[in-house]
């Protein structure tokens, strides 16, 4: 009774060894960054005219704030895909791709306000606040901000903006580069309005 339990045990023991290494395994994870606009090849300003912004760190909504991606499937409902990532936290992603595109697109220098001391004496001051950040439904990136420019503890500047770019329901690769597109647009109207605010 006693060798037919270990020889039992023993064969209990190699299926779950086979099915570990066999049929078993997870699919592997894809990692995703959203990226900075292209430089472009025409001069820039002189030091003296560009602008200098302090940017506070941008702020996203809870929901999106995770490693997975996250997509709206229905009212009220979201999946987070346990299998295509972020591949760096986020705030952190947008904050580094805004900070570089309005680098390029005003342009300016750009300082992190809590990492810069050059930052507190910035001509402007820009705070960025993300409401929503993912692919709705019907397959759209969709990115809700509100932003505000102020100088000298003056409020210049009070905006909020939304954006909706056709990506997928299915192609993490085309969701990703969708959000991307709307943070460019997002990036584009901010530089617009700073441009205005300088002249």
């Amino acid at each position: 009774m006693h060798l037919n339990r270990l020889k039992l045990l023993s064969a209990l023991l190699a299926l779950m060894l086979s099915g570990c290494i066999g049929g078993g395994t997870s699919p592997a994870s894809n990692f995703y960054l959203l990226e900075p606009v292209t430089e472009t090849k025409q001069p820039g300003p002189s030091d003296d005219a560009r602008i200098s912004i302090g940017l506070r760190p941008v702020g996203i909504p809870d929901y999106v704030d995770r490693p997975q991606l996250v997509t709206a499937t229905d009212k009220n409902a979201y999946h987070l895909s346990e299998f295509n990532r972020w591949a760096e936290a986020l705030d952190y992603n947008i904050t580094r791709v805004l900070a570089r595109n309005l680098t390029v697109l005003t342009p300016a220098d750009v300082w992190l306000t809590r990492s810069s001391r050059f930052a507190q004496q910035a001509a402007f001051r820009l705070a960025v606040d993300i409401h929503q950040f993912h692919i709705d439904p019907q397959g759209q990136a969709v990115l809700a901000a509100q932003w505000t420019v102020s100088s000298d503890r003056k409020l210049l500047l009070n905006r909020q903006m939304s954006y909706r770019v056709e990506a997928s329901n299915s192609d993490y690769r085309l969701m990703v580069a969708a959000l991307n597109d709307c943070l460019d647009r997002l990036s584009e109207d901010i530089a617009q309005s700073l441009r205005q605010l300088n002249r």
